[in-house]
């Protein structure tokens, strides 16, 4: 089943979500951040600040994407999809740090954490998110501390791999179990900790989703060079709706009549059309206030729809398309899928591409090729409320 949605983008004056800080300056992490800075670029030129020269210096952001990234042919996968004219946008190469969607999003949030002072970075999500490893990653490089509170989900190779990743990271892992207890241990570790700042899970707030109206500005310009045609569709998978959310306002930005695709892959109290069209009335405010050029101009609509088809018995739980999508995920970017995201976004695109042979489709990659150090020692590199997801074998 898929949802379609068109609304009308109208500008309104409003302000940015906030974060608890304090006075300027940030721990030292020497060890962790000297070895990681080095992957940090130097500088880069924002199409966003090109559109709305007003937004420079009046939001926060720093360098952490070496963008453009690619945008080539899904030849490799051709035989899987049944069809050619399928692209794909690799963000999975956005960082030799580690890539995917996070890192546009945290070049304006990890800029607001340290333009208010905050020490530590407290976030939330589940065991194998790669919102938390990009938090531990990116956070300790700037010198941050980290502390995550994970929620359980089905384990699998990939879990493992993330929470060793996140160990070997220096960040602090709390188990959360449950969504409540979860939100409980969150708040206990936002009050204990030095000058806190509080990433949501997924990074999906106003600022931090600017960076995929970016992100749909810099396509923009690679398709006015002629490296790609202008897609009709844009398929990517949407947990909190922040991806789907800023490109689908990109795409109104520029005029374009493409549509903007969330395969969703969380349960839909949290992933729908009214979470998606809050999130771009936020951005929508938050452009209004600090570029009042943005309130002059007459948007088309908004176009997105979610695709409800893949996500199949829950959160991170397998389906037999999944499973099977994850080779082909590695074919197409080198390393293997896992399930909650890349192979569910791409067994859904195999069938947005049947459904519609005559268009260009764009598939938004968002799953990290570049792998992080992981912890030596397996569980034990972990405190021991995570043993056990280290029991037994996993078959995916």
């Amino acid at each position: 089943m898929v949802d379609d949605e068109e609304g009308r983008a109208a500008g309104a004056p409003g302000g940015a979500a906030g974060a608890p800080g304090g006075a300027a300056g940030a721990p030292g992490a020497a060890a962790t951040a000297g070895a990681t800075r080095s992957s940090l670029p130097a500088s880069r030129e924002l199409p966003l600040f090109a559109e709305l020269p007003e937004l420079s210096g009046r939001i926060p952001w720093r360098p952490l994407a070496h963008a453009p990234t690619p945008v080539v042919p899904c030849a490799a996968i051709e035989g899987y999809l049944g069809r050619g004219g399928v692209w794909v946008k690799r963000d999975d190469v956005i960082s030799p740090l580690y890539g995917g969607n996070k890192v546009r999003r945290f070049e304006f949030l990890l800029a607001d954490a340290e333009r208010r002072g905050a020490r530590t970075l407290v976030t939330v999500g589940g065991l194998a998110s790669t919102q938390v490893m990009a938090t531990a990653l990116f956070g300790r490089a700037l010198g941050f501390a980290v502390v995550a509170v994970l929620f359980d989900q089905p384990i699998t190779r990939f879990g493992r791999s993330a929470l060793l990743a996140d160990a070997a990271s220096g960040a602090e892992l709390v188990h959360g179990g449950g969504y409540a207890t979860t939100a409980l241990r969150a708040i206990r570790a936002l009050r204990r900790a030095e000058r806190p700042y509080f990433i949501l899970p997924g990074a999906s707030a106003a600022l931090p989703c600017l960076g995929y109206v970016d992100a749909m500005l810099e396509l923009a310009e690679q398709v006015r060079r002629g490296e790609a045609p202008r897609p009709d569709r844009i398929v990517v998978p949407s947990g909190t709706g922040g991806t789907l959310a800023g490109l689908a306002l990109g795409a109104a930005m520029l005029g374009w009549p493409t549509t903007i695709v969330g395969v969703r892959i969380t349960e839909r109290v949290a992933s729908n059309r009214a979470v998606v069209r809050y999130e771009v009335r936020n951005m929508m405010r938050l452009l209004a206030r600090r570029a009042p050029r943005f309130t002059r101009r007459r948007l088309p609509p908004v176009r997105f729809a979610i695709d409800h088809r893949a996500i199949g018995p829950g959160y991170g739980a397998p389906t037999p398309a999944s499973i099977a999508a994850i080779p082909e995920v590695e074919r197409l970017i080198g390393v293997p899928g896992e399930i909650t995201y890349s192979a569910k976004a791409l067994a859904a695109l195999r069938e947005i591409g049947r459904e519609h042979p005559g268009e260009t489709i764009l598939l938004w990659q968002t799953l990290s090729s570049a792998r992080p150090p992981l912890a030596e020692g397996g569980a034990a590199a972990l405190p021991p409320a995570f043993a056990r997801f280290f029991e037994g074998d996993v078959a995916y």
